[in-house]
This record gives structure tokens, C-alpha cells and sequence, in this order.
């Protein structure tokens, strides 16, 4: 999973006095909403009618903030354990931040991962490898209008899966928009590593960075090219697990869940735009639209009010399907106008460690190259054995006169006095 949860004690003492009030329900008190101008989309659609599946680690339905707009489906760790205390702590808070977004919508939670509080929790790995396709494959067959996956590898070069692949290009196939947090690896002074994280990567996938206030990247959001847009991703008001309450959680989770809120408000609005036409308008309408792309937050800031205008105007695309023409390029029919490739500079450390490798690489394999060239000369030489020695590894000859060739066909010289010769 991709989380950065932060409580202050004021806030955890409003919690605790506060008790079950309807305050906690409400998530005016945020600075979010206002922020990609959900207050004034919701006059145009607030979700009804959409379904939003959370691929994360599960949800707490009898949450206040939950309640009566959430079901929970299969866990595809197979586990059992929906009753324990740290059950669904992430998925809780995700599922509210959508719900905050689109009111009338309903969230289906779908377990792949493990919360950091889980005994069994192993650094975000998954426990059944085919949990995530499984899961966009169940999400795509049971009604879910848009998938949001707050979740993300954690190996620098790993994560790609072809199951994974597959189940997104069917999820697409059938109209379904996903949504992915790019991950919280972009701070190198807290350790960061930029790592590729999947699914985010995955084609077809609306990735999304996270925003501070002034809409500027908060600084543990990754860098990479296949950033679409940004989100609030710091001091975002999120259910808490262990109460009836809200807490303050940052991070490209909270990004991701919110844009797949906004996500949602379309979709319900224009339910036959396609999942390419509903990431386009997200990304023509967002912050800095007009004055680029940026590897650091996409195409800005998302404005719901603004990409819903924007769908207004849209003519529905033909949905296409898996294996036909068109497909396996960056999104769906074409590509999105993202960028391959970004310059983000050199890391200089890393690249003098690669070079030093190198240089190791390079000497050692020198190396072997002169023993290998020393062992067939003392061979050739044959060392101690009375051998000729020479340069050549063969034995030498001792030249030998050449005598002159006799043409068998001339008559010896006769002696002298005596012509003709006898015959």
C-alpha cells in the first residue's frame, strides 16, 4: 500500500472529546475539497448511481463515514481476520476520501494487501501473487464504474505483472476507469528512491501525484513521465479506523482517492465517455494545463467543476477491446499526449557507484583476459619439458638444403667426346 498517515495531538484530543457527533461525518473541515473545486461540482453530480471498487486492504462498512454507502466483497488474501483490531485501517480512510468526494456514490472494498499494523504484514507484499488481477478482474464483473488502487510495489526493479496487465486491458475494455497513487518514494533526504511503482505504471492507468496547498508536488511524491494529474495529498481529513472519527493522513494514497472521487462525479454524469476521454478531460482542465507537463505533478491540479464542463462537450469514443488495433499503445485507442521520457536530472552518487562498477567490471575482465593469454603462452612454451621454444606453439624443423629438381623427362649428358649419345 501507498500511505502516510499523520495525527496531531489537537486533532486526536477533538477525536477522543467528540465521541460519535455528525461533525465527524462531514468533511468541510478539510482544505481538499475546495481545493479541485468539489463544492461547486457537486451542483452538476455528486456520484449517484456509481460504484467505486477500493483495491487496498480492505474497509470497515460500519464506519460512520462509511455507512450505508459501502460493501465489502471478497478478500483475495484468503485470510480471515476482518474481525481484528487493525482490520482495513488503510482501505477505511481511502473509501472515505471518495465518499467525501462523491457523496451518493458507493465504494466496494476488495482486500489484496496487508495494513503495517497486520502481525502478517511483509513490507506491502502481496501473500497471493494474482490477488490484484484477481481483484480488477472481480471489480470489472461486478459493477464497478472506477477502481481506485492507493496501493504500489516497492521494488526498484520489479512489480511488473502480466496478470496484472491483462486484468487492466479487460477492466478498460469494458468502460472502467483506474485510477493509481504514484507512490511516496520522491523525497531522497527520507530515503527515497523513485522507484517505478505498479500498478500506477501500468498503461491505462490514471496516475496521480500529490499536491500541497499552493498546488506545488509534496515532496515524498514520486517523480516519473507517466504522471496524468495531481491531487491534495497532505493534512487530507480521512476516516480513522480506530474510532468513529476523522484524522489528518498525506500521501499519493489520498491523491489517488480523491481523484478517483472527481473521477466518479463524471463518470456519473457522462457514463458513456470512455476511460481515455474521462483521464483527457481530467488533464485538459487541471492547474497547468495551459502551460504544460510536468513530471512532478502531470498536467496540475485537478478542477472538478472545470473537467466536468469539459465533459459536457464530449462525444462518446467507441470503447475497444482487448486484441484489437490500436490497443498496447500509452492509453486505450492513442496515446494521451504524456510524455515518454522527462529529464530529471543526474543523481551523481548513483551514477558514480555505476561507474566505479563498471570500471571493477571492466579491470576484472582484463584481468582474466592476461591470465588467460599467460596460461597459453607458458603452455606453448612447455616450460621444463627439454622442448624447442619459440613464439609459435608448434614443434619447429631445421631447414634443409634444397636440392635441384630433375626433369624426368631429359637425357643425362653424355660423355665428353662421345655425340651422339648412345641409345
Amino acid at each position: 500500500m501507498i500511505k502516510r498517515i499523520t495525527t496531531s495531538t489537537l486533532l486526536a484530543a477533538v477525536l477522543t472529546l467528540a465521541g460519535t457527533s455528525v461533525a465527524f461525518a462531514d468533511p468541510s473541515q478539510g482544505w481538499e475539497l475546495p481545493a479541485m473545486s468539489v463544492p461547486a461540482a457537486h451542483v452538476i453530480s455528486q456520484g449517484e448511481g456509481v460504484t467505486v471498487a477500493v483495491i487496498d486492504t480492505g474497509i470497515r462498512t460500519g464506519h460512520p463515514v462509511l455507512e450505508g454507502r459501502a460493501t465489502e466483497g471478497p478478500d483475495f488474501l484468503q485470510a480471515n481476520d476482518k474481525s481484528q483490531s487493525w482490520y482495513g485501517e488503510h482501505g477505511t480512510a481511502m473509501a472515505s476520501s471518495i465518499l467525501d468526494v462523491a457523496p451518493e456514490a458507493k465504494v466496494l472494498g476488495l482486500r489484496v494487501v496487508r495494513d503495517e499494523d497486520d502481525p502478517n504484514y511483509r513490507g506491502g507484499s502481496m501473500t497471493n501473487p494474482d490477488a490484484l488481477s484477481q481483484a480488477i478482474t472481480y471489480a470489472a464483473d461486478h459493477g464497478a464504474d472506477v477502481i481506485s488502487m492507493s496501493i504500489g510495489s516497492r521494488v526498484l526493479w520489479g512489480g511488473f505483472n502480466e496478470r496484472d496487465l491483462k486484468a487492466i486491458d479487460y477492466a478498460l475494455s469494458k468502460g472502467v476507469v483506474l485510477v493509481g497513487a504514484v507512490g511516496n518514494l520522491g523525497d531522497k533526504s527520507d530515503g527515497g528512491d523513485n522507484a517505478i511503482s505498479y500498478p500506477s505504471a501500468y498503461p491505462g492507468v490514471i496516475t496521480v501525484a500529490a499536491s500541497t496547498p499552493d498546488g506545488s508536488r509534496a515532496s515524498f511524491s514520486s517523480v516519473h513521465s507517466y504522471i496524468d494529474i495531481a491531487a491534495p495529498g497532505v493534512s487530507v481529513y480521512e476516516a480513522d479506523y480506530r474510532s468513529s472519527g476523522r484524522t489528518s493522513g498525506e500521501g499519493t494514497s489520498a491523491a489517488c482517492a480523491l481523484a478517483a472521487g472527481v473521477s466518479a462525479l463524471i463518470v456519473s454524469k457522462y457514463p458513456d465517455l470512455t476511460p481515455r476521454q474521462v483521464e483527457r478531460v481530467l488533464e485538459g482542465t487541471a492547474s497547468h494545463a495551459s502551460r504544460g507537463y510536468s513530471a512532478e505533478t502531470g498536467y496540475g491540479v485537478i478542477n472538478a467543476e472545470a473537467a466536468l464542463q469539459a465533459a459536457a462537450k464530449l462525444t462518446p469514443e467507441k470503447k475497444v477491446a482487448i486484441g484489437e488495433a490500436g490497443t498496447g499503445l500509452h492509453f486505450g485507442p492513442g496515446d494521451d499526449g504524456t510524455p515518454k521520457t522527462y529529464s530529471q536530472g543526474v543523481d551523481f552518487f548513483k551514477a558514480g557507484v555505476a561507474a566505479v562498477g563498471a570500471l571493477m567490471t571492466l579491470l576484472t575482465m582484463l584481468g582474466g583476459f592476461w591470465l588467460f593469454k599467460s596460461g597459453r603462452r607458458a603452455q606453448r612454451q612447455g616450460s621444463g619439458s627439454g622442448e624447442p621454444r619459440g613464439p609459435v606453439a608448434y614443434p619447429q624443423y631445421v631447414q634443409q638444403p634444397v636440392l635441384p629438381q630433375q626433369n624426368p623427362y631429359q637425357q643425362p649428358a653424355p660423355p665428353p667426346g662421345q655425340w651422339p649419345p648412345r641409345q
